[in-house]
């Protein structure tokens, strides 16, 4: 778990500054950036649990960032893991509810 993960198709970490919570995070030098789902597994798989990760909810490809925060889940649980320290960037109102729902069951 030592690297920083960012999920999102169009935004970068510093566009994210200015969004509720803490803007501080996205002020790290080191992301990992997917796009995908695909991408997202990809480097899950590659690199291991990150120590955060930043969701959007809207991603390239048929899947969502909900899928993304699910097959995470999966993963911490299968390794016995907690799940990491993460933000929801999105700007779809009221998704972050439907994260928590998914990350904290």
């Amino acid at each position: 778990m030592s690297y920083n993960l960012f999920l999102d198709d169009w935004k970068s970490p510093k566009d994210c500054r200015n969004y509720p919570g803490d803007g501080t995070v996205y002020d790290v030098s080191e992301f990992v950036i997917v796009k995908s789902f695909t991408e997202f597994y990809q480097v899950i798989k590659e690199r291991g649990i990150p120590k955060f990760v930043s969701f959007d909810y809207q991603i390239d490809g048929d899947a969502t960032g909900l899928d993304c925060a699910e097959f995470l889940k999966f993963e911490c649980n299968e390794q016995g893991v907690d799940f990491p320290v993460y933000n929801v960037h999105s700007s779809w109102p009221g998704i972050k509810g439907e994260f928590l729902n998914i990350i904290d069951n």
